[in-house]
């Protein structure tokens, strides 16, 4: 066989094994059993103050949401939110959040070792108020320091003058490992 070959041989094995191979992300919740990520999903609700702006309104509220983190070690890690809500003010109980579930991925081989922050662009959001709406998509920020967290900064775009603002953490406490 000659050098080309098995190059190339060579280079097909060694992708196709780390492929198979790819690194886990490990978990614990409040110091219980480690698990793995692309085994058994973490669902949880997560809740923090934040800024909901929807038109011309600038609500501090409560925000609640409920989701689901999971993995595919040959493919994306993927974040789904079921439902989500706001709370607080008489203006914040208007906020009607919709277009569920809300859905984002990234590769599974883009996941930084040793884990660190890491953003989902989620598509199908619909936020409306009193004060305005808008949809499509938000990027939120998985913090895995400190028990874990969602980082919500920024805007609801294209359509609509809406932002959300926020650091949602869970009454569980994660570690999680890459």
């Amino acid at each position: 066989m000659n050098a080309i070959s098995k190059g190339l041989l060579g280079a097909a094995l060694l992708a196709a094994f780390g492929a198979s191979h790819a690194s886990p992300i490990y978990y614990t919740v409040n110091g219980g059993a480690t698990q793995q990520l692309d085994v058994t999903p973490i669902t949880d609700t997560f809740t923090g103050t934040s800024t909901v702006t929807a038109g011309f309104c600038n609500l501090g509220c409560t925000l609640s949401a409920t989701g689901t983190l999971s993995d595919n070690l040959s493919g994306n890690t993927t974040l789904s939110v079921s439902s989500a809500s706001t709370s607080g003010s008489f203006a914040c109980n208007t906020v009607s959040l919709s277009g569920f579930p809300w859905v984002g991925s990234v590769p599974h081989s883009s996941i930084p070792s040793p884990l660190a922050p890491v953003t989902f662009t989620l598509t199908g959001v619909s936020v409306s108020s009193i004060c305005g709406s808008c949809s499509n998509q938000i990027d939120v920020t998985f913090d895995p320091a400190n028990g874990g967290s969602f980082v919500f900064n920024g805007p609801i775009t294209p359509n609509g003058s809406c932002s959300v603002v926020g650091n949602l953490t869970s009454s569980n406490y994660y570690v999680a490992t890459h």
